[in-house]
Parts: C-alpha cells; structure tokens; sequence
C-alpha cells in the first residue's frame, strides 16, 4: 500500500510537470518521467524526474551525451571531482565502465509533503548547475581542454 505522502509527492510531481511542458514520458506507474530534449542532445540528452516510493525521495537526473570516451574518463573525474568540490546540493557522476556522465539531485520528503516549490527550486537549481558547467564538461567529455 502507498503511503499517502508518497501519492501526493507522485500528484505534486506530475503537476508542476504539467505546468513547465515536462508531463510527457511517464512510466506506467507515473513515479519518472523523462524528458527527451531532442536532437542534436549534446550536452544534455535528457533528464529523469522520478518519485523512489521505497525512500520517499525525489530524484531529478541530467544525463550527458556522448559518452566519455575510454582516454578521457580519467580527465572527466578530475574535472568532475573539482566541480563537486564547490557544489552545495546535488553532484556530477561518471560511471567508468561506459563513460556516462550525469548529474544527480535529490530531495528526501520521507514522512513529509513535497512541495511544488520544492520540485520547481530542486529542478531550477539542478538546471542552472548543469548550465553552468555544460561547456567546459562537454569539452572534456569530447577530449578537449575545458576552458
């Protein structure tokens, strides 16, 4: 049985969703959703926004495309390493074995609403560290220096 804080969080998420054009690419149970930010998906391919009902948290994901490269993960972990390092909420992640890079955040609502706001500012904010550092981490994904 769901907890009912974990059906409004799923409610709230949908919603403000609706609200910013982000409502389309739910799963069945209506928990994720992601957003396919379409061609040429470079830096950022898409984003998944998902209610996890077992921790009561909200998850927002921003994957990065392409791949890193096998001779560049080394120089994508340091990079990411000094952008975590300055981070207050959320952080910059690149699995070794494939070279995907993406940048996670989430907000644990566990025995307590989700607000709207708390979506909309957890999104914003996720939103704007990807921006800031979408240049200089596309060009060390790419095997360029960062500028």
């Amino acid at each position: 049985m769901t907890k009912q804080n974990v059906a409004n969080a799923v409610e709230t998420l949908r919603r403000v969703l609706a609200e910013i054009d982000w409502a389309e690419g739910a799963d069945e149970e209506g928990t994720t959703y992601r957003i396919d930010f379409g061609p040429p998906r470079v830096p950022v391919a898409n984003v998944i926004v998902s209610i996890d009902p077992d921790a009561e948290c909200f998850l927002f994901l921003a994957n990065f495309s392409p791949l890193t490269q096998a001779q560049s993960r080394d120089d994508v972990a340091r990079y990411i390493t000094r952008a975590n390092w300055k981070l207050l909420l959320g952080n910059f992640e690149m699995d070794f074995e494939d070279g995907q890079v993406r940048f996670r955040s989430s907000v644990d609502f566990a025995g307590d609403e989700l607000k709207d706001r708390t979506v909309r500012r957890t999104i914003l904010t996720a939103m704007e560290v990807v921006e800031a550092h979408a240049e200089a981490l596309s060009a060390v994904i790419e095997g360029r220096s960062a500028k």
